[in-house]
């Protein structure tokens, strides 16, 4: 899985929703449009046939964001990624990601 065409720093989660029926996992978030400017726009991380999903943060006040993604692994069809966030990391294996407005 080829995640190069998202650039995951200082994306910020607004909310994380599973679809139990299609096996999507999709994170509202508020992803950088003009770093420079300091504007953000709100779109979805839509993550395909997710296998797990799991969370290591601790507490922290406001939304967590992205500081990296990296693909780790893969076992079969799924990719196993870590995203680093600024409250710890979330992990999560599935065959495809894309970013999609809202």
């Amino acid at each position: 899985m080829d995640i190069s065409a998202i650039h995951f720093h200082d994306t910020r989660i607004l909310s994380v929703v599973e679809d139990c029926v299609s096996g999507e996992l999709t994170m509202e978030v508020d992803y950088p449009k003009d770093w420079e400017r300091n504007e953000f726009e709100k779109r979805s991380l839509v993550f395909r046939e997710v296998h797990s999903y799991q969370v290591f943060e601790g507490p922290f006040a406001g939304p967590c964001t992205i500081l990296d993604a990296e693909v780790v692994a893969i076992e079969g069809r799924w990719s196993r990624l870590h995203l680093s966030t600024n409250a710890g990391r979330r992990e999560l294996s599935c065959t495809g990601v894309e970013l999609s407005k809202i």
